[in-house]
């Protein structure tokens, strides 16, 4: 039933045009902070990582937020027509980091991303500027909607590891000249983990990425895309993360620093409905 009715639904979204979409996409977002979606959540985030501003900014932050996650529900579903089109080229522009790219295309690397922006349409438009993204996700319990969701991915120019797959699909995809993309700013399980700094505050965040990289001799970039609210374009900064002389825990502080300053930069676009600190060190009390 779940899966008919999001079949339905993408089917509508990808008849609209975009202006269209992004008005709907509006209208989510009101649903959505109407419900109070997670705020108690965003505002426990938000005064963990911003405890010196005021109550009014962090509700700004929530709207910005809330705005950010409707948007992205309603360009999901559009993106292959983008891809295929050619559009993405219009929607997505690389503003800093071309030249990066460029040093290694063909070469292997570790793209490490956050849920910032739009995650989804920024794989998309790199691959339409011919630099080739393979993905890590995780399965759907719902075979079926796990399906849908790969089919969209793939059609709009990713190809998909999921993390149960074997090391080496990821070794393959390296030595084959592909930018392996891994969002690493979710709260990591114990076991997958190691704790680094994030906003002041120990997070439990994921290293295979940092090890792939150390153990291969891979570069390590980061990538995130966000919205520009005067264009309705997304612009794409790509930066390289240096790993010389660096252990895997060191490597995870680096990227995970890198993340919080684009976080920084641009607060309202940031998916703080996560748990972020969730998993804590022994000893610790849980703050949710």
């Amino acid at each position: 039933m779940t899966y008919r009715l999001l079949e339905i639904a993408f089917n509508y979204i990808e008849n609209l045009s975009r202006e269209k979409a992004l008005k709907k996409g509006e209208v989510i977002a009101s649903l959505l902070k109407l419900i109070r979606y997670r705020k108690d959540v965003v505002l426990k985030n938000l005064d963990i990582a911003f405890p010196e501003e005021a109550k009014e900014w962090k509700e700004n932050i929530y709207k910005g937020t809330i705005s950010n996650i409707g948007r992205n529900i309603i360009e999901f579903p559009k993106i292959p027509q983008y891809y295929k089109t050619g559009l993405i080229k219009d929607i997505v522009q690389i503003r800093k980091g071309k030249e990066i790219l460029d040093r290694y295309i063909g070469k292997g690397a570790i793209l490490v991303t956050a849920h910032l922006g739009n995650w989804e349409i920024a794989g998309s438009g790199l691959t339409a500027y011919s630099y080739p993204i393979t993905a890590l996700a995780y399965r759907q319990k719902n075979p079926e909607i796990n399906s849908l969701l790969e089919k969209i991915r793939t059609e709009s120019g990713l190809r998909i590891i999921y993390h149960d797959q074997t090391l080496k699909e990821f070794l393959k995809a390296l030595n084959s000249g592909e930018f392996i993309a891994f969002l690493v700013d979710q709260n990591a399980l114990r076991h997958r983990g190691t704790f680094v700094d994030f906003f002041g505050m120990k997070a439990s965040t994921v290293t295979f990425p940092a090890k792939l990289a150390l153990k291969y001799k891979k570069p390590v970039l980061f990538s995130y895309c966000v919205f520009n609210e005067k264009n309705k374009k997304y612009e794409l900064f790509i930066e390289e993360i240096d790993t010389e002389n660096k252990d895997i825990k060191q490597l995870t502080q680096d990227y995970t620093k890198a993340i919080e300053e684009a976080v920084r930069r641009y607060p309202s676009q940031y998916l703080w409905t996560h748990k972020r600190w969730k998993t804590r060190p022994e000893g610790e009390k849980e703050f949710y």
